[in-house]
């Protein structure tokens, strides 16, 4: 698609678009403004005493990493979020807690965070650090109680020679002060051997205390225990996208999803909207397209534009299809008598109103036409004049034309006098249908019928033949007379109501039986769609609102 047919796309479903963006973005305000504030706290777990070591080994770090993994899952375990309850007498049970908890491994380390999602920011903290402490509980972080017994025999003896060690050095210290001023040789070997004896002395000591060390440190690097790195602390923020960005993400969401429903309806939507459609599936020139004017409401006689409003825009879009019409065969001027057909795919598509808008605007041209009601089943032309229909075309097929000829003088058919109406428009007149045979196919296709089109074809007074007649795919009746009197065709079709696969249908059946498909009328096209200049013409008009329809039609002459 190019870039106007986006547009052109936007604007026809903006409308859907914007109540997408309302409905959606407003429910999302409701549900976010509903929704308590929600807090997240954080504890961080390390599994592992390997860090704390100068030359850790690289399978008590693996071991670590691994171990992670498990306890995250063990976290989340029953035994410990009901102790976690219970020991912090939390108001939430065990299945509430583990709703609220989430755990993640920091990638590539033996780090274990534990993120409590709650209303209340203290209790969120509360609850973390108790579930860090309960789970270190549950797991082999805790020493047995020999292994304690140990650690507290080594710490005691720790500090007991840490004491003594201190006393030996004072004691080392005064012995070498008074050898440092005794002279006596008897007195400086008894203080020598004291001195040798507190350096053993204190060498053991020592070397005792570094054992009890060594011991400790055992007992407390284990690979498989746990230490809190980092306690949670009260959140001061709550977490979550605000009430703004939520409404604004939810009307985001709204309109993506009425631009996949407005999509959805355009691709399924298989009428032709616009002429380039048009020219592009039939093949067939595009003689006008015409703008959709007046009410539903509007009377048939109010429908004959360019007869009540000459100078309006849409007029002029009749205009130009009197003219392209004159230029439909291979850029030739139509020739004169030529026996039109116009008609249409299905029913209400505009095909009446399009025949006589098109009769006026060739009559104002300075041609002489005429317009006959061929419709035998739903006739409308009557209507649209304000002709009387008690005498038409089915008054003429239940008599042979007796050879008078049009002339308008005595030689008249008394059956075509009594059947032909002027108008009010010089130049063109028209036979209604008249009263509705049973037959109307077979009277249509008729030699009578022939006959009576060659006594028009060689009347002086009619330089063009136009026929409104039934829609092509309903009945027979436009097939049927175009083949008798060797007609050529206007397909009119209504812009965004005629089914391509119908149209098509109308196309292909004509195309069968050798009828001349004269070119397309798109009627009733939207003002957005219409890709021409019609909309200016009006401004080359003038029109007096005190001016009778007769007055406006010398006028536009």
């Amino acid at each position: 698609m190019e870039l106007i047919a986006y547009i052109q796309l936007v604007r026809k479903w903006f409308w859907l678009l914007l109540l997408g963006a309302f409905l959606a973005g407003g429910a999302a305000f409701l549900f976010r403004s509903q929704q308590a504030k929600q807090y997240q706290s954080h504890v961080t777990i390390s599994v592992g005493n390997f860090i704390e070591a100068p030359n850790p080994d690289s399978s008590e770090i693996r071991t670590g990493v691994e171990l992670a993994q498990t306890y995250a899952v063990l976290a989340t375990t029953y035994d410990v979020l009901e102790a976690t309850v219970e020991a912090g007498d939390f108001p939430v049970t065990a299945a509430e807690l583990r709703s609220v908890l989430s755990t993640r491994v920091i990638p590539d380390t033996s780090l274990l965070e534990l993120t409590i999602t709650y209303t209340d920011p203290v209790l969120a903290a509360d609850m973390a650090n108790e579930l860090a402490q309960q789970l270190i509980l549950n797991s082999p972080s805790n020493l047995t109680p020999d292994q304690q017994q140990q650690l507290d025999l080594a710490t005691t003896e720790i500090e007991r020679l840490n004491q003594e060690l201190q006393q030996a050095r004072l004691q080392l210290t005064d012995i070498d002060a008074q050898l440092a001023s005794e002279t006596d040789p008897t007195e400086i070997d008894r203080l020598t051997e004291q001195r040798n004896t507190l350096t053993s002395q204190i060498n053991e000591k020592s070397a005792t205390i570094a054992n009890f060390s060594s011991t400790i440190t055992t007992l407390q690097r284990r690979t498989n225990s746990l230490d809190i790195v980092e306690r949670a602390r009260i959140p001061t923020s709550p977490t979550g996208a605000s009430v703004i960005s939520t409404t604004l993400l939810g009307a985001m969401v709204g309109i993506a999803l009425a631009g996949g429903i407005a999509l959805l309806i355009e691709y399924l939507d298989d009428t032709i909207k616009t002429t380039e459609e048009a020219v592009q599936m039939l093949e067939l020139p595009v003689l006008a397209a015409i703008t959709r004017f007046g009410k539903q409401r509007d009377t048939y006689q109010q429908r004959l534009i360019t007869f009540n409003e000459p100078g309006s825009h849409v007029s002029e879009e009749y205009r130009t299809l009197r003219t392209n019409l004159m230029f439909a065969s291979n850029g030739h001027a139509t020739k004169a008598k030529d026996v039109l057909v116009v008609t249409s795919p299905g029913p209400s598509e505009g095909k009446s109103v399009t025949a006589s808008n098109l009769a006026v605007t060739m009559a104002m041209a300075g041609w002489r036409v005429l317009l006959v009601d061929a419709d035998l089943r739903r006739p409308r032309v009557h209507e649209l004049f304000g002709l009387d229909n008690s005498c038409g075309l089915s008054t003429l097929l239940s008599a042979e034309p007796s050879g008078a000829h049009m002339n308008g003088g005595r030689g008249l058919d008394p059956d075509l006098k009594s059947c032909l109406q002027n108008t009010e428009i010089p130049g063109l007149r028209v036979i209604t249908s008249g009263y509705i045979p049973l037959n109307p196919t077979e009277v249509l296709g008729s030699a009578v019928m022939k006959r009576w089109v060659q006594e028009f074809r060689s009347s002086a007074n009619v330089d063009v033949i136009l026929f409104d007649t039934p829609p092509a795919l309903v009945v027979a009746d436009s097939s049927v007379l175009c083949s008798a009197v060797d007609a050529s065709v206007v397909l009119v079709i209504e812009a965004g109501q005629s089914r391509r696969a119908a149209v098509l249908r109308a196309k292909d059946q004509f195309v069968q039986l050798g009828i001349n498909i004269k070119g397309v009328v798109l009627n009733a096209i939207s003002p957005k769609n219409h890709g021409g200049y019609g909309y200016g013409y009006g401004y080359y008009y003038y029109e007096d609102p005190k001016l009778t329809p007769k007055e406006r039609q010398k006028q536009s002459k």
